[in-house]
């Protein structure tokens, strides 16, 4: 009767070491030769009500098509953003949540609209125009890059540092 007890005790403490899987994603957003990027991204609202965001991040895809992951400090997933043609939404765990644009689905997750099409871009290292942005690119060989929106108001700063 020990050797049971010891048997489900040990299992039960493996389950509880066990982190819960990502959430289910989309045929149509698994190309087999899917760009992808991870490390921990940034944002800071200046304004009225200024905010601040940070998180690790794990980004697949394009800016028609892509998947968006965002992880606490503890490795528990915090938001999934996915977009396509046909839908923009984000999930917290606890709801899905559907949006007309990448800007309004970037600014539910982060706290601002972010340039996603001028993102990947950036994440390749070219330097991608989007009104009101200045990006620096300059350490992007070392895995690192930041942005600011001055205009329109409130400016925005992005730092992102990718894992290598």
């Amino acid at each position: 009767m020990r050797r049971v007890w010891a048997v489900l005790l040990t299992e039960w403490m493996l389950a509880g070491c066990a982190t819960l899987g990502r959430p289910t994603k989309t045929a149509d957003l698994e190309p087999l030769h899917q760009a992808q990027w991870q490390g921990r991204i940034s944002v800071n609202v200046q304004g009225d009500a200024p905010s601040s965001m940070s998180a690790s991040f794990f980004l697949r895809g394009d800016a028609s098509n892509g998947e968006l992951d965002l992880y606490s400090p503890l490795g528990t997933t915090v938001g999934a953003l996915q977009w396509s043609p046909q839908f923009v939404q984000f999930n917290d765990g606890s709801k899905h949540q559907h949006f007309h644009s990448l800007a309004e689905l970037t600014e539910k997750a982060t706290g601002a609209a972010l340039p996603i099409e001028a993102l990947f871009g950036w994440l390749d290292g070219l330097d991608v125009r989007a009104t009101g942005w200045q990006v620096d690119l300059s350490n992007i060989s070392q895995g690192s890059l930041s942005a600011r929106r001055s205009t329109p108001k409130p400016e925005v700063t992005l730092r992102i540092k990718l894992d290598p």
